[in-house]
């Protein structure tokens, strides 16, 4: 059965990010993804007009999987085992196939920052696209109102002790020797340490 054309833009995707992370965006044209693919480039121009616009792609999808869940942090009431269970969803986020994503976000701000803004400016939009901001908000929603500053350094450094790893590279973050898998077990245990209660399964 040949691929819908649904799945045919995500394999595409998917192809295009192992390709942007193996060798660089810069280093990677839309022929070698192609070839990559087993399809000739008027078979990919059909999906994606051009290799900006499957990064783009790429973003969208990481700025959607963030804000549902900082949408669904917003709908909960706030507790301890809240702020577990937004730590847990976040590094099943960020260890996940968003790992290499938000790498290739990190090793490539300049081109990121261009493309959005010219994206931003197409649609009319405020440009508010960036791990930066994904951070403040989840801060937030991890921190309660009368935290004091002891607390809030504690919950800024248990929310880095995942999210710094799978975005660091090779240079820094990324433990050659373990597995995705291993890193999200540690960092979220280095986590639930620093938040200053051990979680129970």
């Amino acid at each position: 059965m040949p691929p819908t054309e649904g799945s045919m833009r995500e394999r595409i995707r998917q192809v295009a990010l192992e390709l942007f992370t193996e060798r660089g965006y810069d280093g990677t044209s839309l022929r070698e993804i192609a070839e990559q693919l087993g399809v000739t480039k008027a078979a990919l121009y059909y999906h994606f007009k051009s290799k900006e616009a499957i990064l783009l792609s790429l973003m969208a999808e990481m700025k959607e999987s963030v804000d549902a869940l900082v949408e669904w942090g917003i709908e909960q009431p706030f507790s301890a085992e809240f702020q577990f269970e937004l730590l847990e969803r976040l590094a099943d986020l960020f260890y996940g196939d968003a790992s290499r994503i938000l790498r290739l976000l990190q090793e490539n701000q300049p081109v990121i920052r261009s493309l959005h803004a010219a994206e931003a400016a197409a649609q009319g939009e405020r440009e508010d696209f960036g791990p930066k901001l994904w951070i403040f908000a989840l801060l937030g929603l991890l921190t309660p109102p009368d935290a004091d500053l002891y607390t809030r350094t504690r919950i800024r450094a248990a929310m880095m002790a995942i999210v710094f790893r799978p975005m660091g590279g090779p240079n820094f973050g990324t433990d050659l020797d373990a597995s995705l898998e291993e890193q999200k077990k540690v960092s979220l245990e280095v986590a639930y340490e620093l938040l200053g209660t051990e979680r129970h399964r």
